[in-house]
């Protein structure tokens, strides 16, 4: 059995409370919920939210030898299911065409009032 490996990111903040943004467990890579939280976005639309959401994952990806294209699973908490036409909008051009497995799931609330999506990812390294 493989052993995990868990890390941070220089550039992203450190998480607030006990997780790593990413887990690595042989060639696959599980990263934890992120939000637009601290980034310009933050207060935006669910799309700018998706946006930067994607711009943290990219992050995380590239550290580890991989992009968007790695990703196979996706699962989304949003605060309101009305919004997916716009989610849908980033999701097309940030995977392009490539798109993963996904679930969209929508939940009561994401942390603070202004957060109205958080992203999960599994994504399968060379």
């Amino acid at each position: 059995m493989p052993e995990l490996e868990r890390r941070d990111y220089d550039g992203l903040a450190a998480p607030a409370g006990a997780f790593h943004h990413s887990v690595r467990w042989g060639n696959m890579l599980f990263l934890c919920g992120n939000t637009a939280r601290g980034t310009a976005a933050e207060n935006g639309t669910a799309g700018e939210q998706t946006d930067a959401i994607l711009d943290k994952m990219d992050v995380i990806l590239k550290a580890n030898g991989a992009s968007l294209a790695n990703v196979v699973k996706v699962t989304s908490f949003v605060t309101d299911l009305r919004e997916g036409g716009e989610i849908g909008e980033v999701r097309r051009r940030r995977f392009a065409g490539g798109f993963p497995a996904s679930t969209q799931v929508q939940v009561a609330a994401l942390g603070t009032p202004d957060i109205k999506i958080e992203i999960e990812a599994i994504a399968v390294l060379d």
